[in-house]
């Protein structure tokens, strides 16, 4: 079975939020919640064009993929959520995005954080010390401990290479010549 073009694949956006609940909420209890939500709120067939699917929940911060033309009634239906299973909670978005990669770097970043810890990807130096979040080659982006490392900007990840963290010569450039 080949996969569809480009042109055809239904578009998606992943909608990262945030849950604050008086009690543990559980990922089958939310996701029943917000189809109840947006049925009562756009009916059946306002649902079912939508196509809702939870990504990924840990008890707090949560990914939601839905269609990009239904972002708002997704936003809608997670803001009329005040109760799961009779606790209440309150779901608040944090940002909307085009890949999961994106949402999770952007507004999940504890996720990142918590997942690779157990891993045991840290950095710890004496001038800074975190999480190591993606490696690509000699690239390496950290998440940083102390945020002042990253204060006063937008970004949210230190850009590091490996050989920023060997300590090389001032005099070199990180080729293996030393040049």
């Amino acid at each position: 079975m080949r996969s569809k073009l480009p042109v055809l694949r239904p578009r998606r956006r992943y909608i990262a939020f945030e849950v604050d609940s008086e009690e543990t909420v559980f990922a089958r209890d939310l996701i029943g919640e917000i189809h109840s939500a947006q049925v009562s709120l756009f009916g059946d067939k306002g649902a079912a064009q939508n196509r809702l699917k939870l990504i990924t929940f840990d008890g707090r911060l949560g990914l939601l993929r839905c269609s990009h033309a239904h972002i708002q009634e997704t936003r809608a239906a997670l803001a009329s959520i005040y109760s799961i299973c009779g606790i209440r909670a309150a779901c608040h978005v944090k940002g909307v995005s085009g890949t999961i990669k994106s949402a999770t770097e952007k507004y999940i970043p504890k996720l990142c954080k918590i997942s690779l810890e157990s891993d045991g990807r840290r950095i710890e130096l004496e001038e800074v010390s975190g999480c190591i979040i993606h490696i690509h080659g000699h690239e390496i982006d950290l998440c940083p401990d102390d945020r002042n490392w990253t204060k006063g900007s937008d970004a949210r990840y230190l850009g590091l290479t490996s050989f920023d963290l060997s300590g090389g010569h001032d005099d070199a450039d990180g080729t293996a010549d030393g040049l």
